[in-house]
């Protein structure tokens, strides 16, 4: 494992984890409030992949409400349109699309980080409030495997973004070397050094 200040962009890896949402749509709305100011590693690695990358995302078919809920639900009908509003992978997990553009890397590795609830440390108060939106209740009976993000804490949906991101980059694809930044580190909110330190536990 090495630590580098760098650009992912020009990474020669064999495979490049960049930190997505749930619908692997990139920068899909501009003028959302986080991206202000702000420059995010997906958007600056989709410039250089051009539209085969989102060719590439968007072939992933969503999935049901009933098989996935966002990991923060109260949140979806004010910002998410178009091509933002379907899930095509949940938070925790990771998909994987071949190179394309200016990449000098063979894949992308699409990790979905959850959101930190603006800099989460420890105190998860999202649960509730997404529950009396979205009318899941919790339970063995209720609760499938992929809705099961809403209610698991942000710590350990980032922990599973990277888990996911590796054994698809390490295990389904084989690569030898993997570029992996800080996931979500960027407008979804989390300080660096936790992220960080969540890809050592990882």
């Amino acid at each position: 494992v090495t630590l580098q200040r760098g650009d992912l962009v020009t990474s020669a890896a064999d495979a490049l984890v960049t930190s997505a949402n749930d619908a692997l749509s990139g920068n899909g709305q501009p003028m959302y409030w986080r991206f202000i100011s702000r420059q995010n590693v997906d958007g600056a690695l989709r410039k250089a992949a051009g539209k085969d990358l989102e060719r590439h995302c968007l072939a992933f078919e969503p999935l049901s409400h009933t098989q996935s809920r966002r990991d923060i639900t109260r949140w979806t009908s004010g910002v998410k349109h178009g091509a933002s509003a379907p899930v095509r992978c949940p938070a925790g997990k990771a998909v994987s699309t071949p190179s394309s553009g200016l990449l000098q890397c063979n894949h992308v590795v699409h990790a979905v980080a959850p959101d930190s609830e603006f800099g989460y440390e420890g105190i998860y108060t999202g649960g509730h409030q997404d529950q009396s939106v979205s009318g899941a209740v919790k339970g063995p009976d209720s609760v499938s495997e992929l809705s099961s993000q809403q209610f698991t804490p942000p710590d350990d949906l980032l922990l599973s973004a990277y888990t996911s991101a590796f054994d698809e980059a390490f295990g389904s694809l084989g690569a030898m070397s993997v570029a992996c930044p800080a996931l979500g580190a960027g407008v979804k909110g989390w300080k660096p050094a936790i992220s960080a330190a969540m890809a050592f536990e990882s």
